[in-house]
């Protein structure tokens, strides 16, 4: 408070309201309310500065992987659509004697193939991932089966010509390759790794048991722009990023 604009009067009247003595010049009366200041205001506080360095907070990037991505959705279920008629073809031709070894293998294949769309649909890497390989060993089994059987069986088509035939077969094959591998380099980062936590306790529990005391819960977040839900690890903090229309948050 600023006193030495202050009356000799006004200065006694807030001495008096104060409780402190009142007699005296002018400036013994400043004196005596300045150090009256001084007694009732709070301890300073000693701020450190740490050598006028400023502290910063390391922040990370995370890409969290979305459960419902569409595309992956429908690849999913494309796949599992395409599975079903290979698991129908081989039980089509699993009473013909000559090819029931022949059925049986296309039955495998089309099991294969469901579950890499299963796992597709449920944005797992690792669904995208089985899809290409079991692609890759059907298309070389087509070729192989039509080299050595000829005509139609559940493992190769038959157009009257091999070389029209496994020309056909090698395009049909490529295609494929092509519609699962694209989805895969593109989404590779944003994709679930692993298998899902059921699968992973019923054929790997050792692995799911040492990994046990490092999994953490997840806190759902909803994307300020897009109203996305996010899975987010609870003891995770800074910048996540949201893989519907890229909008960074602080979490």
């Amino acid at each position: 408070m600023e006193y030495t604009g202050m009356t000799l009067l006004e200065l006694k009247i807030l001495c008096k309201e104060r409780g402190l003595i009142v007699s005296g010049k002018k400036d013994d009366v400043i004196i005596r309310l300045m150090e009256n200041d001084d007694a009732n205001s709070p301890p300073s506080q000693l701020i450190s500065n740490h050598g006028n360095q400023n502290i910063h907070h390391n922040t990370h990037q995370v890409l969290v992987p979305n459960d419902k991505d569409v595309l992956m959705i429908l690849l999913g279920v494309a796949i599992i659509i395409y599975s079903l008629f290979r698991i129908w073809t081989g039980f089509l031709f699993l009473s013909v004697g000559s090819q029931a070894f022949a059925s049986l293998i296309a039955i495998v294949i089309g099991l294969a193939f469901m579950s890499g769309g299963i796992l597709t649909a449920m944005n797992y890497k690792n669904g995208l991932l089985m899809t290409l390989l079991v692609l890759l060993f059907s298309g070389l089994l087509s070729l192989v089966a039509t080299s050595i059987f000829g005509g139609l069986t559940p493992l190769s088509v038959d157009f009257g010509n091999d070389e029209f035939t496994k020309t056909i077969s090698l395009m049909c094959s490529t295609t494929c390759l092509v519609i699962v591998g694209v989805p895969f380099l593109i989404n590779m980062n944003s994709m679930k790794p692993g298998f899902p936590p059921t699968l992973e306790n019923m054929f790997f529990p050792q692995s799911s048991t040492n990994n046990s005391t490092q999994s953490v819960s997840k806190v759902s977040y909803e994307c300020p722009s897009c109203s996305q839900t996010l899975r987010i690890p609870s003891t995770y903090s800074g910048i996540a990023t949201c893989p519907e229309c890229s909008q960074q948050m602080e979490i």
